[in-house]
């Protein structure tokens, strides 16, 4: 069954009560500001990726991994960077957006309470194009 956590500044407390042990993995999208946080979300052999930076902080003041990062979880990140930023072909998307022909292929419609399902097609691979979320 699957949870919305509300984040009042933490979000552990909640998914300790949620998820007692913590969860498999995590999406850091706000970056250093939070990540620690997040961290303590993950159970042993979870997965945490940060993907954004929009804290405002850019890097820890006094970093030390061994207290921050828990043991057995795993941290890694996502930048796609410079090079895949500038291949990009912006203008071509603008122009198909524009002209109404930019098409996103929708393979499921499920609703927030089959969240679970949402999850599991997308960890099997069996999605075939994006799945959207309604209320």
């Amino acid at each position: 069954m699957g949870a919305a956590v509300i984040d009042a500044g933490t979000v552990t407390p909640e998914i300790g009560e949620v998820s007692p042990g913590g969860v498999d993995k995590v999406l850091e999208l706000l970056g250093t500001t939070t990540l620690k946080d997040s961290l303590r979300c993950a159970k042993p052999g979870g997965v945490v990726c940060m993907t954004g930076i929009v804290g405002n902080q850019w890097a820890f003041e006094n970093f030390g991994p061994m207290e921050v990062i828990p043991s057995t979880v795993r941290l890694t990140i996502h930048d796609g960077g410079v090079g895949e930023f500038m291949v990009t072909p912006y203008n071509e998307l603008l122009d198909q957006v524009t002209s109404g022909t930019f098409r996103i292929p929708v393979a499921k419609v499920i609703r927030l309470a089959d969240i679970v399902e949402a999850h599991r097609c997308m960890d099997e691979n069996r999605a075939g194009g994006k799945i959207v979320v309604l209320p």
